[in-house]
């Protein structure tokens, strides 16, 4: 929230025939400049740490010690997060505490959306363990950098690892696959990143060599290279493969012979694009079901369908039939 009052002394005359929005933007811009030139923001920091029969808890508080920049600006959402004021003490005090049972249920965490992603890739090193790898990655901010996270994101999409299923991102079964194969591998941790960063701050301090950088890089991909397939021949992801491909097969292409499978919105070859046969899953109206498309597939026709409907809104109901690689209406009794 910007501090009107601070602004306003700021405006001429001529401002005042602005509207509303192009005065607010005139009014960030303003500040935020003025901002520039302003004091740090300090604060002194206290951490408590009280003993309780054993147990430990930690406490955190902040007191401001200059507002700086902060006079001209306030943020309402830093200001909800600052940490509280505590109270004056020293070391081995000894403190009345209040101890009460709250009960509730744990929430698993909510999907990733694209903006929490790469906030997630920015912060990654507070996934790690180790506070020196920590600090790495705090300072290098995680994976990536901010010009390239968001296309990263954009890559592995168009891959099909993930996609968007409204405004959340969701893991497909390549990206599980995927998953599985690297997940005991250095790939799949952030360590392997701090280790890298870590590396490259020796090169910049003149301890180490671009040379020794890259031959470890290229000996951690010959790596890679011979262990994944090792990695897929795990049963369990031959076992998951084999029930989604069985799950996604239909039954035979009637033009190629090789196999109809479901490929979302409507069904189709896996010859493509050799062969382009295809089948609706959705005709005039009607899903058809998978055991009419699997008659239709061995026999070249159905039985009799009910539900579908005309375009004048009219229900009936017909066969279905393959007439030169092509779906169509037999009316034949």
């Amino acid at each position: 929230m910007l501090n009107g009052s601070f602004s306003q002394k700021y405006f001429s005359p001529e401002l005042d025939k602005l509207n509303d929005t192009e005065r607010k933007i005139y009014e960030l811009i303003l500040l935020r400049t003025i901002a520039i030139f302003e004091k740090p923001y300090r604060y002194e920091e206290t951490t408590i740490l009280t003993n309780a029969n054993g147990i430990e808890f930690k406490t955190t508080g902040k007191v401001e010690l200059d507002k700086g920049f902060k006079r001209i600006l306030s943020d309402s959402k830093e200001d909800k997060d600052d940490k509280e004021v505590l109270p004056a003490v020293a070391k081995s005090d000894t403190v009345t505490a209040n101890f009460e049972t709250k009960q509730g249920e744990t929430k698993p965490p909510k999907p990733y959306t694209e903006g929490t992603l790469l906030t997630a890739m920015k912060n990654v090193g507070r996934t790690l363990e180790e506070e020196n790898e920590q600090d790495i990655l705090k300072e290098t901010e995680g994976i990536g950098t901010e010009a390239t996270r968001a296309s990263i994101i954009e890559n592995i999409k168009n891959k099909g690892y993930i996609r968007l299923n409204k405004k959340y991102l969701e893991v497909t079964e390549k990206g599980i696959t995927l998953c599985e194969i690297i997940k005991d591998d250095p790939i799949a941790n952030a360590s392997m990143t701090a280790q890298w960063e870590k590396y490259l701050n020796k090169i910049k301090e003149e301890q180490g060599t671009q040379e020794a950088f890259i031959d470890s890089i290229g000996r951690f991909i010959e790596h890679t290279i011979n262990t994944v397939p090792d990695n897929f021949k795990n049963s369990d992801i031959q076992v998951h493969a084999k029930k989604k491909m069985d799950d996604k097969m239909i039954g035979t292409c009637p033009k190629c012979q090789h196999h109809i499978v479901d490929k979302g919105k409507f069904l189709g070859c896996d010859n493509y694009p050799e062969c382009k046969f295809t089948l609706p899953k959705k005709w005039s109206g009607k899903t058809i079901p998978k055991k009419n498309i699997q008659e239709l597939l061995e026999k070249g026709t159905t039985s009799e369908i009910k539900g579908f409907k005309s375009k004048k809104g009219k229900n009936f109901n017909a066969k279905l039939k393959i007439v030169e690689n092509r779906v169509t209406f037999d009316f034949d009794k």
